[in-house]
């Protein structure tokens, strides 16, 4: 039955995509070929196929890894079953690659495909960006295939599902559709879309699967635990699609073009799809608690319904990717450089004025808000009291995230190498200075339920991953040194300073690099002080930090002109001489930013002190045993 089902569901998946592809390609005209075409239809249509396996495939590779982490209980039939749908999804998913990279080589060099495989290609895999983007992409799916097959270790498990996201990264950095107009490029709206639609895709596919071996009670609880992956797929969908449609077309006759109607054809499937989502919601999950056979077998027939409708989305993907975009409207600028010329001399106002959306930390921000306050209702609702001075600093901290890596500041950063540092500054000493406080791995504590079938939930990975890491820090605060030493190094002297430099990928990876280890570093100086140490010992840590950033800051004056470099290369000089933008005022940046970052932690530690069940006098002994759970941590996110 469950073999059936699989064959079945994957047959209505392929369908559907392959003939919204064929609309779509035909549509767009990337099926026409060109006066001088020698690779023939045989490559003009096997390359567009070969992407929607590629996105079919990946797909249930990533859905059903993230379904049998985050749903199941581990170990047993189910888990078991998932991992291996991942595994033989992962074998397609290299074929597909394969294929792929072999079918744009054929376009690339304009070959037949019965020229096979030579030094040509050889050397396209190795020495030509599209060749070794694809090659990459063929050896991380075919990895995470050998390890859904033979490793089950936890450990190991959640980096076959960080490299499985990873496969996705090779070809949409080199999808014409992420190149944007300026530094604010669409590469990571492309990514977070791929993402979303990987779990939501591939999870719905597994669930349908799986269906035959889930026990009545287990199915409805799955269900719902991938509703709500599904919900927040669907939400990260439509922004990053939006986001990423509208770098591309931004008049009526840009909509109205080929490339516009394929979008608006895709949006209308959104729409579809986010429909049978609330069909789910409001009377699937209901019928299966009540009625759990008949329930199951009527979801069933639902999902497969909604799987094609899936599969169309795919294709239409697939043909977008090789339809040409339309050219952008206005002035006709079409590089960084002219983009750079055209803004004005970097101040205050246009630092706090200038807006450009960053798909990742949009959606970053939102869920952040939303989450946080669901968890506040939630303690509310069941009569535990929250702090609203926690709330206040969450979401300013959020706000100031989002200023930092959606306003003016983003915007110079992909042209000054200041701001640059003005946005490194930020992240690592100053949103955790507002984020700490409000103690979001307290609240998840007490908000967020824990799972009792084995399942990894929320507060289940926190409790593993997050909080034995904080731990150490506060036994040995000195850690913290080396940890924002480490961060800084990495910014600065490794290529992730000229990845950040030029593309999203580079700025996102640097955006959570500097404000992870900067919430540790806070976290691990104001929370509860471990027994073994003492206020003092955290001060001394803090002079340490101090030193730290006095040298950074003296050796980013001193190089300056060599870390300038990425920017200069890219944009050159638009300000010409300008203070404002001068490279050097880099140094000044970390100082005065760190100073200020210092002393407020300083006086959260001395505030710490003050407030230590150690520091009080014995009257006050029983008061401070009996204050809420939450008031025990007031200042830091490890456990309360």
């Amino acid at each position: 039955m469950s073999l059936r089902t699989h064959v079945v569901a994957w047959l209505v998946l392929l369908a559907a995509g392959v003939l919204s592809l064929v609309w779509a390609y035909t549509f767009g005209g990337g099926a026409n070929p060109g006066l001088l075409d020698r690779a023939g239809p045989a490559v003009a249509w096997g390359l567009p196929t070969a992407k929607v396996v590629f996105n079919l495939a990946s797909a249930g590779t990533i859905g059903a890894l993230v379904l049998a982490v985050f749903a199941l209980p581990r170990r047993g039939t189910p888990y078991e079953r998932a991992l291996l749908c991942a595994g033989w999804s992962a074998v397609a998913w290299t074929g597909a690659a394969a294929a792929h990279t072999y079918a744009s080589f054929l376009l690339l060099a304009n070959l037949a495909p019965t020229t096979g495989f030579g030094a040509e290609f050889l050397n396209y895999l190795t020495r030509v960006d599209a060749g070794r983007a694809g090659a990459l992409s063929t050896l991380i799916a075919a990895a995470v295939a050998v390890s859904c097959f033979h490793l089950r270790n936890p450990r190991i498990l959640a980096l076959t599902i960080f490299a499985a996201f990873a496969g996705l990264l090779p070809l949409v950095m080199k999808s014409h559709a992420a190149g944007g107009t300026d530094h604010a490029d669409s590469t990571t709206a492309l990514f977070v879309h791929a993402a979303a639609a990987a779990v939501w895709l591939g999870g719905l596919l597994t669930l349908v699967v799986l269906r035959p071996v889930l026990r009545a009670g287990q199915l409805a609880v799955t269900v719902r635990r991938y509703s709500t992956l599904a919900l927040i797929g669907f939400i990260a969908l439509v922004v990053s699609g939006f986001l990423g449609a509208l770098s591309r077309i931004s008049s009526v006759e840009a909509l109205l073009s080929p490339y516009g109607v394929i979008v608006l054809a895709k949006a209308g499937v959104f729409v579809i799809l986010g429909l049978f989502g609330v069909l789910h919601r409001r009377w699937s999950l209901g019928r299966i608690e009540k009625h759990p056979e008949r329930g199951g077998r009527h979801f069933a027939a639902l999902a497969v319904v909604e799987l094609a409708v899936m599969g169309a989305a795919s294709g239409l993907a697939a043909a977008l990717a090789r339809t040409q975009p339309p050219p952008p409207a206005g002035s006709g600028k079409t590089s960084a450089a002219d983009f750079a010329a055209g803004l004005p001399e970097p101040g205050l106002w246009e630092y706090l004025s200038r807006w450009t959306p960053d798909p990742l930390w949009s959606l970053a921000c939102g869920f952040a808000v939303f989450v946080y306050l669901a968890g506040v209702r939630r303690l509310q609702t069941g009569g535990r009291p929250w702090p609203a001075y926690r709330t206040v600093a969450w979401l300013a901290g959020v706000a100031v995230l989002f200023l930092v890596t959606n306003g003016g500041v983003h915007v110079y950063q992909g042209y000054l190498f200041n701001a640059h540092v003005l946005t490194q500054m930020m992240l690592t000493a100053v949103v955790p200075l507002l984020l700490v406080p409000a103690a979001p791995l307290t609240l998840a504590k007490l908000a967020v339920r824990s799972r009792t079938d084995g399942s990894t939930g929320v507060k289940e990975f926190l409790e593993r991953s997050v909080n034995p890491v904080l731990a150490a820090m506060r036994r040995d605060p000195i850690l913290s040194i080396f940890l924002l030493a480490a961060s800084l190094l990495v910014t600065y002297y490794t290529p992730l300073l000229e990845w950040a430099a030029v593309g999203q990928i580079g700025y996102s990876t640097m955006t959570v690099l500097t404000l992870v280890t900067g919430s540790l570093a806070i976290a691990a100086l104001t929370g509860e002080p471990d027994p073994g140490t003492s206020s003092s010992s955290r001060l001394f840590v803090l002079a340490g930090i101090g030193g730290v950033y006095a040298f950074g800051g003296w050796k980013l004056m001193e190089q300056a002109g060599a870390m300038e470099m990425p920017w200069y290369t890219s944009v050159g000089q638009p300000w010409g001489p300008s203070p404002a933008a001068a490279p050097e005022t880099g140094g000044i940046i970390m100082w005065s930013v760190a100073a200020l970052s210092l002393a407020v932690t300083a006086a959260m530690v001395i505030y710490r002190r003050g407030r230590s069940p150690r520091n009080h006098v014995p009257g006050q002994a029983d008061s401070a045993a009996r204050r809420p759970a939450y008031e025990h941590n007031e200042l830091t996110t490890p456990t309360a």
